[in-house]
């Protein structure tokens, strides 16, 4: 009885001490994807100049570790935009629009760590799974 309660013990602390993300569902899961109003009128307004276009929409946005991924809708065409620090003092340093098939998430994620050097894997990880799989969720 004695061991038994020992592993108990032991295994319970290894599950709280592990890592919310170790026992996530999918790769986002431990992406920060909030959104504020504040954030998306003040990104709107530094990507539309960034792009040069008149009007742009923040649609949707994936944050990790000083690194934000930005969805939006220029009117024209809808992109993701890589930024490796702050976008409202930095200019994106990749893009990607499109469509991705189911099939394609390891061209995504390998295209991502290319165009995006230094971005966190599990960023790379979250944006592939999420362009090829995760729309609708």
């Amino acid at each position: 009885m004695r061991k038994l309660t020992r592993g108990v013990i032991l295994l319970l602390v290894i599950a709280f001490a592990a890592p919310a993300c170790a026992w996530s569902v999918s790769p986002c899961d431990c992406v920060d994807r909030g959104l504020t109003d504040k954030s998306k009128a003040e990104w709107a307004v530094a990507i539309a100049r960034q792009l040069r276009a008149q009007k742009v929409d923040v649609l949707q946005s994936f944050r990790l570790e000083g690194w934000t991924i930005i969805y939006v809708d220029s009117h024209a065409d809808e992109a993701f935009l890589f930024y490796s620090r702050d976008p409202l003092r930095g200019r994106y340093v990749a893009m990607w629009s499109g469509a991705a098939a189911r099939n394609e998430e390891e061209h995504i994620r390998a295209w991502t760590l290319k165009n995006a050097p230094g971005i966190p894997q599990k960023l790379a990880d979250c944006f592939a799974w999420y362009v090829t799989k995760g729309r609708t969720k």
